[in-house]
């Protein structure tokens, strides 16, 4: 399945009062593969953090984080083309595991 960033309701996130941008949360495309398929509505939201945090001038309780205090390289700045590295693996949970490059998910 190969979908682009921008069809899973991508946000950006933010710690606490700084501005910077810190981490994406984006609907599991596992989820959003089997509503499509089944209609079940229950789609969980996948979250990573970044290294790199995004210059510009509390976390939702309502995602799951992946591998929590672990941080992704990230290449690009806007959710066409974001690049993440190492691969997202929310699959211990039974959620999505792939790639995020050039804001595709693979």
């Amino acid at each position: 399945m190969i979908v682009r960033l921008t069809e899973l309701d991508p946000r950006w996130f933010t710690m606490g009062s700084s501005p910077d941008l810190v981490g994406i949360t984006f609907e599991c495309p596992h989820c959003v593969e089997r509503e499509r398929a089944t209609g079940d509505k229950r789609v969980q939201r996948i979250g990573v953090l970044f290294r790199e945090e995004i210059d510009r001038d509390g976390l939702p309780n309502e995602v799951h984080w992946t591998r929590p205090g672990n941080k992704w390289h990230r290449e690009g700045d806007t959710f066409e083309t974001l690049t993440l590295s190492p691969s997202v693996d929310a699959s211990s949970d039974g959620h999505w595991h792939g790639f995020i490059r050039n804001g595709e998910v693979t």
